[in-house]
């Protein structure tokens, strides 16, 4: 990520005026079509261009790529819960187990406290609903195979 120093100087070194939260702001109003979880997961991960391609894309070092999806993950339970409507919810709720399912078949880890059974259903859920992107519901099938088949390690420390 670029350090807010770097994000706030214009090329001839002085300071952006803008802050950065403004300026998501502004973004925000010029591309509203955008989902809520796509914007956040821009954030949290800027080389991705929307919240599946942050789910799907994998880091080369195993324990950046591991931060970095418990960190969607715990933006996501966010949305999860406070989310703007029940469709906005359900959708965060979606993402939310995509990163658990990416966790399990990239890191055979649960980045999750919950029981993986629960952990379990939500990736099921993911796997069978025709609205998401292919990419993750091949990946909830990924996990679900990997669960099935090899050892998982216990719930990371997060």
């Amino acid at each position: 990520m670029t350090d807010s120093h770097s994000r706030n100087t214009i090329s001839d070194g002085n300071v952006d005026p803008l802050s950065d939260s403004l300026r998501w702001a502004l973004s925000f109003g010029a591309e509203p079509d955008q989902s809520p979880l796509d914007w956040m997961a821009i954030e949290l991960d800027p080389e991705a261009a929307n919240a599946a391609e942050a789910v799907i894309r994998a880091d080369e070092d195993p324990s950046q790529d591991l931060g970095r999806l418990r960190l969607l993950k715990s933006g996501f339970k966010t949305l999860r819960v406070s989310g703007e409507d029940p469709e906005h919810r359900r959708l965060a709720a979606r993402f939310y187990a995509a990163t658990i399912a990416a966790g399990v078949v990239r890191h055979r880890r649960w980045i999750t406290s919950q029981r993986p059974e629960r952990a379990l259903t939500a990736i099921r859920d993911l796997q069978g609903d025709q609205s998401m992107p292919d990419e993750l519901r091949d990946l909830a099938s990924g996990a679900l195979q990997t669960a099935e088949g090899h050892v998982i390690y216990e719930p990371s420390s997060d």
